[in-house]
């Protein structure tokens, strides 16, 4: 199997403002998202929801200091991640559907595995 990193973006800080009820509705989607993923023959290895990206630590390239809050300057950001194994990155995308109707933009890319790395 493959592994796939589906990296969850969109506006960072909306996620956090929500009302209860709509972040309860959205872990819910979530809890669908999986149980899809693992009915479908997936294999999820890993994940996070992460905290708000106005929490960030940065550190530029070729910096010498650490700064306070994300990277990029802009109001998308990566809220969460999942890790999946696959054989079917096609029918992983059909899943991620779930996951862009809440909104954010979804982006899965192939992991670098082992075997890929140069010694």
């Amino acid at each position: 199997m493959t592994e796939y990193v589906v990296l969850l973006m969109g506006d960072a800080e909306r996620w956090w403002d929500l009302p209860e009820e709509e972040r309860v509705a959205g872990y819910a989607t979530h809890e669908k998202f999986t149980a899809q993923l693992v009915e479908r023959g997936h294999r999820i290895t890993g994940g996070a929801e992460l905290h708000r990206a106005s929490e960030a630590r940065t550190i530029a390239p070729d910096a010498t200091t650490i700064t306070e809050g994300p990277w990029a300057e802009t109001r998308e950001q990566v809220g969460g991640f999942y890790l999946v194994e696959t054989d079917d990155v096609d029918d992983l995308m059909e899943c991620c559907l779930v996951l862009a109707a809440t909104g954010d933009a979804v982006e899965v890319r192939r992991c670098v595995a082992a075997e890929e790395r140069a010694s």
